[in-house]
């Protein structure tokens, strides 16, 4: 709903006082995009890779909190207590239950999936950081959907130790949830809850892969997204732009797509990031929505207004970019706008980008979107020498999506990529003729002739 005190909550979320020039940006008041900081210490870096935030999105789903982490040592006291061991074996007992629920490195070993919900978020600031994103992706891949919470319950097992230890876990306790984040590619969440229910099927597999699924899909989310903010009101919201990665066992040169097309387009486009989110910002806030709308959703919603609210929207929006560019000590404008809806986003979009010039504006500017780069360095990007980072594939990596492309079916070549791209993930005719050779020599490929057309792959679980 268009209304003139639409204006003055945007004011006041920015702490404007009419009496004295200045403002603070403030985002995801009104709209909430992406889950990221632009506090750099509460930024995760992902040092122990992403299994805080995998832990944090487990719990989200199943509707539980970890009210106290896990004590390994005071699990294994509880669970010997409750067997029979002589005392001159009970060091020996002591052992192998800390072989079965302990790493070499200290993590917590998951032997059932149950106890993905047990691993905590990093100590410390970023703590912060892995919270929030693992409550976007709770909301925008899952949707709260009921088909997610009891994939993690506590079943029982049919081994005798991992029966014993998990009826001696606590520290969960059940809450519920509110919703944050509002998922704008249905296309992806959609990807992905398939993916998901398929995979979990496979215990085993899914518990040796299941934090590179939700990282591939965390990165994937934030770069398409980012991609097409950038597009604004042009941008499709129903398929994924096309981003090529590059084999990580193949050679490569600024010639590919992998470099034109790959990660320096998705960090060109980034450093505009933090602009379009406080114009988006702005602009469902003048405009009164309640669902986190982006260019193209705010052009459908000001294109079926009615015309006394249009003009109204123009008009608070007009007075907006001239209120803004006063608090943000930006100089006066000589050159006359012209008040249309376009013209005006732009303006507004414009304004913003000046005043994130300054000096003391790029600090934030900068880092917000780092969050990228930092989950793409520990699984998505190599360094090339002088081509600097680009996308890269694991032949780990490219084997799980492989099989989620599969799933239980044997699917022509031309239908995997197909598959592939429908998950962001676009390859060059050099790096589909790698994909060939891993494919033939791992025996996964079924040929009735050397046309691609006829070569069909077959489900790897």
């Amino acid at each position: 709903m268009i209304e003139q005190n639409n204006l003055q909550e945007l004011k006041d979320a920015l702490s404007i006082k009419n009496e004295k020039a200045g403002l603070k940006h403030t985002i995801n008041r009104k709209s909430t995009f992406l889950p990221f900081l632009t506090r750099g210490t509460e930024r995760p870096k992902f040092r122990k890779g992403f299994e805080g935030v995998l832990g944090g999105f487990t719990r989200y789903i199943s509707h539980n909190e970890l009210r106290e982490e896990l004590d390994l040592e005071r699990l294994i006291n509880n669970v010997s207590n409750l067997v029979d061991v002589k005392p001159e074996d009970q060091s020996y007992f002591h052992e192998i239950l800390r072989m079965f629920l302990q790493q070499k490195n200290g993590k917590i070993k998951v032997f059932h999936p149950h106890i993905f919900q047990y691993l905590p978020y990093s100590s410390g600031p970023e703590m912060k950081g892995e919270q929030e994103i693992a409550k976007f992706l709770a909301d925008i891949l899952t949707d709260h959907d009921s088909e997610f919470k009891s994939l993690f319950e506590n079943h029982s097992s049919d081994d005798l130790v991992a029966k014993l230890i998990l009826n001696k876990l606590q520290g969960l306790e059940n809450i519920e949830r509110k919703k944050k984040y509002i998922s704008k590619l249905p296309f992806l969440s959609e990807i992905f809850k398939n993916d998901f229910l398929f995979l979990v099927k496979h215990q085993d597999y899914f518990k040796d892969h299941y934090e590179l699924l939700l990282s591939y899909y965390y990165f994937t989310y934030i770069t398409q997204l980012t991609l097409k903010l950038a597009q604004q009101s042009k941008a499709t919201y129903y398929n994924s732009n096309e981003v090529y990665y590059t084999l990580d066992w193949e050679a490569t040169s600024k010639n590919r797509k992998g470099y034109g097309y790959g990660y320096h387009m998705i960090k060109d486009t980034a450093r505009n990031l933090l602009i379009h989110i406080n114009t988006l910002e702005h602009l469902n806030t003048l405009m009164g929505t309640k669902n986190s709308q982006s260019y193209s959703e705010l052009l459908d919603t000001y294109e079926t207004m009615p015309q006394e609210q249009k003009e109204l929207f123009l008009k608070l929006l007009e007075q907006w970019i001239t209120e803004y560019r006063l608090h943000s000590l930006l100089p006066e404008e000589d050159k006359k706008f012209s008040s249309t809806y376009q013209s005006l986003t732009d303006h507004l979009f414009s304004s913003i980008e000046e005043a994130y010039q300054k000096p003391s504006m790029q600090g934030p500017r900068n880092r917000y979107s780092l969050s990228i780069e930092e989950v793409g360095k520990k699984y998505f990007l190599k360094t090339r020498g002088s081509l600097g980072y680009m996308l890269n594939v694991s032949q780990d990596l490219f084997l799980l999506l492989t099989a989620l492309c599969l799933k239980n079916e044997r699917k022509s070549l031309k239908q995997v990529f197909f598959e592939l791209e429908k998950r962001g993930m676009y390859f060059d005719r050099y790096s589909k003729e790698e994909v060939v050779k891993l494919l033939d020599k791992l025996n996964l490929l079924d040929k009735k002739s050397d046309s691609g057309d006829a070569q069909y792959v077959k489900p790897i679980l």
